[in-house]
């Protein structure tokens, strides 16, 4: 897997989103164990199951264009994971995958308008907003991030770096707030001073994207 200083080549990203599908299907025990102390305890089948249909998806297409890729990811994610948690990355990933057609290399502005749509997607397809013990709690940060180093003028890899601390910052955070959205809403004691499973889902995936976009990997 290839990317130059300044950018992440289509091949690369598509490359690294496998990879990090690919670690968020392993890491389906660990998830599914965080969400039981606040949700119904299967956030890790869920989503591995929409990894695993997004990996199936790179697997069986010639799709080079990494916008298009992401789009149909977003709608294979949405068939075949159908839930809460689905259906918003599936959102996450059609948006962002909106500002990245036509694309050889992306760059780190690229990078931040991706997760921004995504972002966005989300708390409008959620009705939700920032405080509010979600994964919008990781995913906005994660796009703040990215657009402040972004606007600094880092590297793809620098942006997609920053946009990952930042999510896991984010998730951590949500430990201190109170639900107010799914079955955490209705055990608030539960869920205190936990961080949100969906927050850290989007944080891991991050993470894992970020590290498998570097070259040598």
């Amino acid at each position: 897997m290839t990317a130059s200083h300044d950018v992440i080549t289509a091949d690369a990203f598509l490359r690294a989103f496998d990879a990090a599908s690919a670690d968020m299907c392993a890491a389906r025990d660990e998830l599914c164990e965080l969400d039981a102390a606040a949700g119904d305890g299967d956030l890790g089948v869920t989503l591995a199951t929409g990894f695993q249909a997004a990996r199936d998806y790179l697997a069986g297409s010639d799709e080079a264009d990494p916008g298009a890729a992401l789009v149909g990811i977003g709608g294979e994610f949405a068939r075949k994971a159908p839930s809460t948690i689905g259906t918003l990355l599936a959102t996450a990933f059609m948006r962002g995958g909106k500002e990245l057609r036509e694309l050889d290399v992306i760059d780190g502005g690229r990078i931040a308008v991706m997760l921004d749509a995504g972002a966005i997607g989300v708390a409008e397809r959620g009705r939700a907003s920032v405080g509010e013990r979600t994964v919008l709690d990781a995913m906005r940060p994660a796009a703040d991030a990215a657009a402040a180093a972004a606007n600094d003028g880092d590297t793809a890899l620098d942006v997609l770096h920053a946009a990952a601390a930042a999510a896991a910052e984010g998730a951590d955070a949500t430990a201190g707030m109170e639900a107010r959205h799914g079955r955490a809403g209705w055990i608030p004691d539960r869920a205190r001073g936990r961080p949100d499973a969906g927050a850290a889902a989007w944080a891991m995936f991050l993470a894992a994207l970020d590290r498998h976009a570097r070259p040598g990997r």
